[in-house]
């Protein structure tokens, strides 16, 4: 898995970050959040021996379960197409009754705003060569991974940003389990029902031995 570079709008306001919209119609700019993040800033860590990280036992647990419930990783941030057929990997259960090849784009939209602090307000261009129905996003038919996440380290950084370095098992549908570290910048939000958006979520290339 290719370790890229990404980059958040208007990283810099943090404050203003629940009028963050990104449109279809224009690209996702998501280039230099993790350089902006590794800069000469003040950086807090947050380190498992400290006290401090058992003191942010809630913000640790916010983390852990965005990142147990993502399902978009690596280049996969630069294509809103991948971002909603990763999500919908994450709202199965939620596919609609009628017919389970499809499932509400409310439903879809929300979680992606949620997670990512993408708005989407129009499906029309989502999967454009797939079936369609009215409302309705399609489930592309695929295997999946599942991605179980331990925390390492917690960064604060000085423009109120997180890092949040973890361990990530990765649970093929063939049974096989790999470990690798995984690199994730989170943004306050206060509009997402998480209180923060994930920026980008990097899984390195090297398995890690455990």
């Amino acid at each position: 898995m290719k370790k890229t570079l990404l980059s958040v709008l208007a990283l810099s306001v943090v404050g203003a970050i629940a009028s963050l919209a990104v449109f279809l119609s224009s690209p996702i700019i998501i280039e230099k959040a993790k350089s902006e993040a590794s800069k000469d800033n003040k950086v807090i860590t947050i380190a498992n021996n400290s006290s401090d990280f058992e003191e942010n036992k809630v913000l640790q647990a916010r983390f852990l379960n965005m990142l147990n419930h993502n399902f978009v990783y690596n280049d996969s941030f630069h294509s809103v197409d991948e971002i909603v057929n990763n999500s919908i990997i994450a709202l199965l259960d939620k596919r609609d009754s009628q017919d389970d090849s499809f499932i509400d784009e409310n439903i879809v939209a929300e979680y992606v705003y949620n997670m990512y602090g993408i708005e989407i307000d129009d499906f029309s261009d989502i999967n454009i060569d797939m079936p369609k129905k009215e409302g309705y996003v399609y489930i592309i038919p695929r295997g999946y991974e599942i991605y179980s996440h331990k925390i390492s380290s917690i960064n604060l950084n000085e423009d109120g940003s997180y890092t949040v370095n973890t361990l990530v098992t990765v649970s093929s549908m063939g049974g096989q389990d790999l470990t690798f570290n995984c690199e994730s910048l989170f943004v306050k939000n206060s509009a997402s029902a998480f209180g923060f958006s994930i920026i980008y979520s990097n899984i390195d290339d090297s398995q890690v031995a455990i």
